[in-house]
């Protein structure tokens, strides 16, 4: 997070804007808005079991996850999730539909805003150096230790009929 003004170097102070605190300089006025990053994750499914990613690095290193990542400026959110899902597990996707937008508030880099689809696909996965493990796991066998918002995305998936 800033603490000194990347224009002129002053301090920044904290200031009531739109009912929001933002980090502004008191001699340039810039202003530090720090807005969500979006991600993308996605729902792979097979008979009723999702896939799940553990993560080999910080942060949340051995927590389980969906495949997912950072949406590059240039893409959609679907590209984003096409790409990532092949990076991080070999396979391709059909993406079936969208489940639903989510606030990460708990990653340690950054707030982000998680688009998280659903989808198919075929093939054996061959891991990224990213994570270390993988498995499909039912709703009520899920991991204890799952990160961001990914647990309340699965278990909402599963209650929309999900399978």
């Amino acid at each position: 997070s800033y603490k000194f003004c990347p224009n002129c170097k002053d301090n920044l102070h904290l200031e009531e804007i739109d009912g929001e605190k933002i980090k502004k300089c008191p001699n340039c006025d810039f202003i530090f808005w720090n807005n969500s990053k979006p991600v993308v994750s996605i729902i792979i499914h097979k008979d009723d079991k999702v896939l799940m990613l553990q993560r080999s690095n910080e942060p949340f290193k051995d927590y389980w996850v969906l495949p997912g990542g950072f949406i590059k400026s240039i893409e959609t959110a679907e590209e984003a999730v096409v790409r990532e899902l092949k990076e991080e597990t070999g396979l391709n996707v059909e993406i079936e539909k969208n489940i639903g937008t989510y606030l990460i508030d708990d990653d340690p880099r950054s707030v982000h805003l998680d688009i998280i689809f659903a989808g198919k696909t075929e093939g054996e996965v061959i891991l990224s150096n990213e994570d270390k493990g993988w498995e499909y796991f039912t709703k009520d066998n899920l991991p204890e230790k799952i990160a961001y918002k990914h647990r309340k995305a699965i278990l909402d998936w599963f209650s929309k009929g999900g399978h």
